[in-house]
């Protein structure tokens, strides 16, 4: 056997892959994370309102779940907190753009300039020089302006805080949100699809992938030529948590035909692992998949269901799943811009019963980031953070193993036979180390 370590490039913090190989085949893998900064340990014997400013900087690329998660952990910890209507339609818009803008870097930026390592002349995916890799990197810095919008800044945003939010907006700036949102439309329309809107709601009626052009036709293109519609296969089970009305619901599928409701006093977080800074997590004491596939195939996407019949969960369809997802998005977030409106003089915050220093309880955040699904939980007591516990989509895709099973993204690994390959399929579940250790 041989032993190979590649240090991944192009992901969130350091990580290594270490691929055993036997007769030409990957035959065992392992994702080592090494480095931990402890930001749970960081909130023990802090204020509770601290963690408002401290979760978000988790991540550069998810900060703004982060708050979401915590902010609805502190307020089931406190209990009986009132939010408006209003309240709830920002929250879920400034998270689901957070998505939009990280799913188009992560497609342009990461995905497509890995099939010029395998010698693809792409010149539009050049990294920093093509046409298409500055697009999206425009595209995302402008969806991000949205989030501003509400939340002040992004990323690290803190404007969410129990019994609603910090900021008040106009008109004006729902017209401008909206607008923004135009132009991240067209540019999935025109670029991703290569499509109207009518005829890209046309295919999706049926989940007619096959007629979807632009970006998403050239990836498929691809991945059929290199053979990356066959590999990548996990587990096939999935798991979301999070629910984003009407694009997300949570539940699981135990990959028998069979999707069921979601217990949470199911998930279950073990010890760090020999190798890696990441912890074990588990449903019902079984490894699962969260992250876009997860929810599109859960919420009965038409493409997803089409491709997942044909080709499961390999790397073809883990990809085109997060970038379908956009749309869901996109759409959801504009109904929800309209709808504020008529709710534009409603509070934007209800004033707590409770003094803070008063405050005792337990309390759980469940909230979808780009990723997949992100939980927080925190105990106060006296108004002081005795406990706290994060666990991110990345420790449930790139977690390591358990004494009976691989974690998902080592088994999606098994087999193959191009160690580019291992790094794509890798990739596909967007390696980030600073969630998987945080």
């Amino acid at each position: 056997m041989k032993v190979e370590k590649r240090l991944l490039a192009r992901v969130e913090g350091t990580a290594e892959l270490e691929l055993i190989w036997k007769d030409g085949h990957i035959y065992d893998a392992k994702v080592r994370v090494a480095s931990s900064r402890g930001i749970e340990r960081v909130l023990e014997g802090r204020p509770f309102m601290d963690a408002l400013a401290i979760t978000p900087r988790v991540c550069g690329i998810c900060g703004h779940a982060h708050l979401m998660a915590c902010v609805k952990a502190l307020e089931d910890a406190i209990g009986q907190v009132k939010l408006s209507q209003k309240a709830k339609l920002v929250r879920d818009i400034t998270l689901m753009i957070e998505m939009v803008q990280n799913h188009i870097k992560w497609f342009y930026l990461f995905v497509m300039p890995d099939f010029i390592r395998l010698g693809e002349k792409l010149e539009e995916f050049e990294p920093f020089r093509g046409k298409k890799w500055k697009s999206a990197i425009s595209i995302a810095s402008e969806a991000v302006k949205i989030i501003a919008i509400f939340g002040g800044q992004w990323p690290h945003s803190s404007y969410a805080v129990p019994g609603g939010i910090t900021s008040n907006f106009t008109n004006a700036d729902l017209s401008k949100a909206l607008s923004i949102l135009d132009k991240v439309t067209d540019f999935f329309l025109e670029e991703t699809v290569g499509m109207s809107m009518e005829s890209f709601q046309s295919s999706k009626k049926f989940g007619y992938w096959e007629e979807l052009k632009g970006d998403v036709k050239l990836f498929a293109e691809l991945c059929a030529k290199y053979g990356l519609d066959k590999i990548g296969l996990s587990y096939g089970r999935f798991l979301t948590g999070g629910e984003v009305f009407p694009c997300i619901s949570p539940g699981h599928f135990t990959g028998e035909k069979k999707l069921c409701s979601l217990n949470i006093s199911k998930i279950k977080e073990t010890d760090i692992s020999p190798y890696s800074g990441a912890k074990v997590v588990r449903y019902n004491g079984l490894p699962y998949e969260t992250g876009p596939l997860s929810r599109q195939f859960l919420s009965g996407n038409p493409f997803i269901k089409r491709l997942y019949k044909i080709y499961r969960d390999s790397y073809m369809v883990r990809v085109l799943s997060r970038l379908l997802e956009i749309w869901e998005l996109i759409d959801a977030t504009r109904e929800k811009l309209l709808y504020l409106y008529a709710l534009i003089k409603e509070p934007s915050y209800y004033t707590l019963h409770q003094k803070s220093e008063r405050v005792t309880g337990e309390g759980i955040g469940i909230v979808e980031a780009a990723r997949g699904t992100l939980i927080h939980n925190v105990r106060i007591e006296k108004g002081t953070v005795i406990k706290y516990d994060i666990i991110t989509p990345s420790v449930w895709n790139l977690g390591p193993r358990c004494e009976r099973y691989l974690g998902v993204a080592e088994r999606a690994m098994i087999g193959l036979k191009n160690p580019i390959h291992a790094e794509m399929v890798l990739r596909s579940f967007d390696a980030c180390s600073v969630c998987t250790t945080h």
